[in-house]
Protein backbone atom coordinates (compact mmCIF):
# COMPACT_ATOMS: atom_id res chain seq x y z
CA UNK A 1 0.00 0.00 0.00
CA UNK A 2 2.85 2.38 0.83
CA UNK A 3 4.53 1.66 -2.47
CA UNK A 4 1.36 2.51 -4.38
CA UNK A 5 0.96 5.84 -2.52
CA UNK A 6 4.63 6.71 -3.15
CA UNK A 7 4.22 5.99 -6.87
CA UNK A 8 1.05 8.11 -7.02
CA UNK A 9 2.75 11.03 -5.23
CA UNK A 10 5.76 10.77 -7.54
CA UNK A 11 3.53 10.76 -10.62
CA UNK A 12 1.57 13.81 -9.38
CA UNK A 13 4.80 15.68 -8.61
CA UNK A 14 6.24 14.91 -12.04
CA UNK A 15 3.13 16.08 -13.86
CA UNK A 16 2.89 19.35 -11.90
CA UNK A 17 6.37 20.50 -12.95
CA UNK A 18 6.09 22.93 -15.81
CA UNK A 19 7.91 22.57 -19.09
CA UNK A 20 10.06 25.55 -18.11
CA UNK A 21 11.20 23.74 -14.95
CA UNK A 22 12.15 20.67 -16.97
CA UNK A 23 14.06 22.88 -19.43
CA UNK A 24 16.44 23.92 -16.64
CA UNK A 25 17.77 20.37 -16.38
CA UNK A 26 20.25 18.99 -18.88
CA UNK A 27 21.20 15.36 -19.11
CA UNK A 28 24.96 14.89 -18.98
CA UNK A 29 26.89 12.12 -20.61
CA UNK A 30 28.40 9.79 -18.05
CA UNK A 31 32.16 9.88 -18.64
CA UNK A 32 33.13 8.67 -15.21
CA UNK A 33 31.44 7.61 -12.04
CA UNK A 34 31.95 11.11 -10.55
CA UNK A 35 30.02 12.96 -13.29
CA UNK A 36 26.49 13.85 -12.16
CA UNK A 37 23.61 12.58 -14.22
CA UNK A 38 21.59 15.79 -13.96
CA UNK A 39 23.03 19.30 -13.84
CA UNK A 40 21.32 22.64 -13.63
CA UNK A 41 21.37 25.07 -16.52
CA UNK A 42 24.16 27.58 -15.96
CA UNK A 43 23.71 30.09 -18.76
CA UNK A 44 21.51 33.04 -17.88
CA UNK A 45 19.64 35.43 -20.13
CA UNK A 46 20.07 38.53 -17.96
CA UNK A 47 22.43 39.60 -15.19
CA UNK A 48 21.84 42.70 -13.05
CA UNK A 49 24.55 44.26 -10.91
CA UNK A 50 23.62 46.98 -8.44
CA UNK A 51 26.14 49.22 -6.79
CA UNK A 52 25.50 51.57 -3.89
CA UNK A 53 28.05 54.13 -2.75
CA UNK A 54 27.64 56.03 0.51
CA UNK A 55 29.49 59.35 0.90
CA UNK A 56 30.26 60.35 4.47
CA UNK A 57 30.77 63.95 5.48
CA UNK A 58 32.50 63.75 8.88
CA UNK A 59 31.86 66.34 11.53
CA UNK A 60 34.61 68.48 12.96
CA UNK A 61 36.43 66.89 15.91
CA UNK A 62 34.08 68.32 18.54
CA UNK A 63 32.39 66.33 21.26
CA UNK A 64 28.58 66.54 21.38
CA UNK A 65 28.79 68.54 24.63
CA UNK A 66 30.75 71.30 22.90
CA UNK A 67 28.49 71.57 19.86
CA UNK A 68 26.50 74.38 21.48
CA UNK A 69 29.66 76.33 22.30
CA UNK A 70 31.00 75.71 18.81
CA UNK A 71 27.75 76.93 17.27
CA UNK A 72 27.95 80.11 19.36
CA UNK A 73 31.54 80.70 18.20
CA UNK A 74 30.51 80.24 14.58
CA UNK A 75 27.53 82.55 15.12
CA UNK A 76 29.87 85.28 16.42
CA UNK A 77 31.76 85.24 13.13
CA UNK A 78 30.01 87.37 10.56
CA UNK A 79 29.57 86.00 7.07
CA UNK A 80 28.15 87.39 3.92
CA UNK A 81 26.04 84.90 1.98
CA UNK A 82 26.35 84.74 -1.77
CA UNK A 83 24.16 82.75 -4.15
CA UNK A 84 25.71 79.74 -5.80
CA UNK A 85 24.29 77.06 -8.06
CA UNK A 86 21.75 74.41 -7.19
CA UNK A 87 24.24 71.54 -7.26
CA UNK A 88 27.62 70.81 -5.63
CA UNK A 89 30.23 68.22 -6.55
CA UNK A 90 30.33 65.64 -3.76
CA UNK A 91 34.04 64.97 -4.39
CA UNK A 92 34.84 68.56 -3.38
CA UNK A 93 33.21 68.23 0.06
CA UNK A 94 35.36 67.30 3.02
CA UNK A 95 33.22 67.71 6.13
CA UNK A 96 30.21 69.24 7.81
CA UNK A 97 29.18 71.02 10.98
CA UNK A 98 25.85 72.20 12.33
CA UNK A 99 25.05 75.80 11.58
CA UNK A 100 22.50 78.14 13.13
CA UNK A 101 18.83 77.07 13.11
CA UNK A 102 18.08 74.81 10.14
CA UNK A 103 21.40 75.07 8.35
CA UNK A 104 24.31 72.74 7.86
CA UNK A 105 27.73 74.15 7.00
CA UNK A 106 29.51 72.04 4.40
CA UNK A 107 33.29 72.37 4.34
CA UNK A 108 35.10 71.84 1.06
CA UNK A 109 38.57 70.39 0.71
CA UNK A 110 39.73 73.86 -0.40
CA UNK A 111 38.59 75.47 2.90
CA UNK A 112 35.46 77.09 1.47
CA UNK A 113 32.29 77.03 3.61
CA UNK A 114 28.95 76.44 1.93
CA UNK A 115 25.75 76.71 3.94
CA UNK A 116 22.99 74.23 3.13
CA UNK A 117 19.52 75.27 4.23
CA UNK A 118 17.63 72.17 5.36
CA UNK A 119 13.99 71.40 4.64
CA UNK A 120 11.08 71.77 7.04
CA UNK A 121 11.24 69.71 10.21
CA UNK A 122 15.02 69.31 10.11
CA UNK A 123 17.27 70.62 12.82
CA UNK A 124 20.97 71.29 12.43
CA UNK A 125 21.78 69.81 15.84
CA UNK A 126 20.88 66.34 14.55
CA UNK A 127 24.00 66.52 12.35
CA UNK A 128 26.48 66.94 15.23
CA UNK A 129 28.07 63.56 14.40
CA UNK A 130 28.32 64.27 10.68
CA UNK A 131 26.22 63.61 7.64
CA UNK A 132 26.14 61.07 4.85
CA UNK A 133 24.37 60.62 1.56
CA UNK A 134 24.03 58.19 -1.30
CA UNK A 135 26.16 59.11 -4.26
CA UNK A 136 23.96 60.11 -7.17
CA UNK A 137 24.44 59.06 -10.77
CA UNK A 138 26.09 62.39 -11.67
CA UNK A 139 28.30 62.76 -8.55
CA UNK A 140 26.51 65.89 -7.33
CA UNK A 141 24.27 66.86 -4.44
CA UNK A 142 21.41 69.00 -5.70
CA UNK A 143 18.67 71.15 -4.20
CA UNK A 144 15.23 69.49 -3.94
CA UNK A 145 16.63 66.19 -5.23
CA UNK A 146 19.08 64.53 -2.85
CA UNK A 147 18.71 63.73 0.84
CA UNK A 148 21.25 64.25 3.59
CA UNK A 149 21.17 61.63 6.35
CA UNK A 150 22.23 62.24 9.93
CA UNK A 151 23.79 59.49 12.01
CA UNK A 152 20.93 60.02 14.46
CA UNK A 153 18.46 58.77 11.85
CA UNK A 154 17.14 62.05 10.48
CA UNK A 155 16.95 62.60 6.74
CA UNK A 156 16.62 66.05 5.25
CA UNK A 157 16.27 67.60 1.83
CA UNK A 158 18.33 70.66 0.95
CA UNK A 159 16.33 73.79 0.06
CA UNK A 160 19.22 76.00 -1.09
CA UNK A 161 22.98 76.49 -0.99
CA UNK A 162 24.79 79.70 -0.08
CA UNK A 163 28.52 80.47 -0.21
CA UNK A 164 29.79 81.98 3.06
CA UNK A 165 32.32 84.78 2.72
CA UNK A 166 33.89 86.11 5.97
CA UNK A 167 33.43 89.87 6.47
Amino acid sequence: MRAVSVIILFAVAMTTLSHKAWADFDVAAVDSQFTPLLRLKTDFDQVRIDQRVIVRLPSTAAAPATVGAQREAVAKMKYKEQKIGKCLWVDKLGGSRPGPDRTLDLLTRDGIIIRAYLGDGCLAREFYAGAYMERSYDGKICVNRDLLYARTGAKCEVEKFRLLIPR
